[in-house]
């Protein structure tokens, strides 16, 4: 079938050209009904697979639904914000308020930046290399993609970016953790403390702990920490963005936890409305400087998601499935690190935590970009759909449902290495640029 009304934008579908009739947990089915196994899961979003019974149960109970209700008080979405405070990564849930934005996931973080600003009374934003916080205007101008920004970014916004500790792209001498994060640490203090650097104080840092479009990236625990000292010392307002990273996937409810650290402002989305869209930010009192009306939005209220929503926390709870994701992730990546031992020449890095996990080819290779695709289209013609990210779209991406079993990892792994033999052999040994 040829889709002639397509937008030339669309972007899943040209690795993926395959058409997709229905989805039941792991998997989806084309219209011949043959089974996918899916670990794109709407990039992140479907944290429990397709159509998990805990979520079609719930929204079954909804009779007479507010399809929409702005910010009127319902008890959805009271209930919803209650379960959702016992997961923040706050220690004080008093002190935590929630603003529910427009539905996605760039709509919280305009919402942020605009917070920041408002509350700091400066503009400026320092943000990193390898971010990816959305295509609205706000999010785009704090995204480094030098691609997306030239197709649309159209506002001058007060934005710096700074260097990620990547070591794996890092160059000569920067190639150690330690040396990588003693390098961006120096970077971020002399743009701050040097009265010539040109650069004046930013109202806010917004930072992905664990980078995803970037190339699922994680950040050094020092540099994180060291990120809310410098904040902290300066009066500048830190920014979480876990719309990808949040709500098991990293192994702990948010990645926050991972680092000891409390951002002053968290935004979440994507799977928070349990497939549903639904788009907030949550961020600690003394922020909360906004006036009636100051920040609105059509679709900030619809009983759907805040009903999914609430499900897919209780289930998250009750089954335990932070800590499965931290398991079958560590599963994974074990294997994944044997594979790249057996061929060095098309693995250069597996990297990651929980099922946030990124497999980085070579990036010695003539042609990272055509490597990563062939590995991924042997993937798809075993069933299997991945997406890629990452500097010159080189990593394969591992976004699994955080409730998956060790059989259905097996049968991933199982895959990937069959793939990984055949790419291997058509290029027998990929050379080296």
């Amino acid at each position: 079938m040829t889709f002639t009304w397509e937008s030339n934008a669309r972007s899943y579908s040209k690795s993926i050209p395959n058409i997709f009739k229905r989805a039941d947990g792991y998997y989806l089915y084309d219209e011949q009904d043959n089974a996918y196994l899916d670990f794109l899961c709407g990039a992140g979003t479907l944290l429990l697979g397709h159509n998990h019974p805990a979520i079609k149960n719930a929204i079954a109970t909804i009779t007479d639904p507010l399809m929409n209700h702005l910010d009127l008080r319902t008890s959805a979405e009271s209930d919803f914000s209650k379960t959702l405070l016992s997961v923040l990564p706050f220690k004080d849930k008093d002190d935590v308020r929630i603003h529910f934005c427009g539905p996605a996931g760039g709509d919280a973080v305009e919402a942020a930046l605009k917070l920041a600003a408002l509350k700091t009374g400066r503009a400026g934003v320092f943000a990193f290399h390898g971010s990816y916080h959305g295509m609205s205007q706000g999010a785009l101008s704090v995204t480094s993609s030098n691609k997306a920004r030239a197709a649309g970014l159209n506002s001058k916004s007060d934005v710096t970016f700074l260097p990620f500790p990547y070591p794996y792209r890092f160059p000569e001498g920067l190639n150690t953790e330690e040396e990588a994060v003693d390098f961006c640490l120096a970077h971020l203090k002399l743009l701050l403390e040097d009265d010539h650097s040109g650069t004046a104080l930013p109202g806010a840092i917004i930072i992905e702990p664990v980078q995803g479009e970037g190339g699922t990236i994680a950040a050094p625990k020092r540099f994180i920490q060291s990120l809310r000292k410098i904040c902290d010392d300066h009066g500048i307002v830190l920014i979480f963005d876990e719309i990808q990273a949040g709500l098991g996937r990293c192994g702990t409810w948010f990645c926050a936890e991972q680092y000891g650290v409390e951002p002053d402002i968290i935004t979440v989305s994507k799977g928070i409305g349990g497939g549903f869209p639904m788009a907030l930010i949550a961020f600690h009192k003394d922020l909360n400087c906004w006036n009636p009306g100051d920040h609105i939005g059509t679709f900030r209220g619809q009983q759907y998601a805040m009903t999914a929503g609430k499900a897919l926390l209780d289930t998250i709870k009750e089954e335990n499935l932070t800590e499965n994701s931290a398991t079958q992730g560590k599963y994974i990546t074990s294997q994944l690190e044997a594979m790249q031992d057996a061929y060095p020449d098309l693995i250069g890095e597996v990297r990651g935590i929980g099922l946030y996990i990124g497999v980085e080819v070579n990036k010695d290779v003539a042609d990272p970009t055509a490597l990563s695709h062939q590995i991924q289209q042997a993937m798809l013609s075993k069933n299997i759909v991945m997406e890629r990210g990452g500097r010159q779209s080189s990593v394969l991406r591992v976004l699994a449902p955080i409730n998956i079993t060790q059989d259905i990892c097996d049968i991933f792994l199982g895959s990937f290495e069959e793939s990984l033999k055949e790419v291997h052999k058509a290029n027998l040994s990929p050379k080296v640029a």
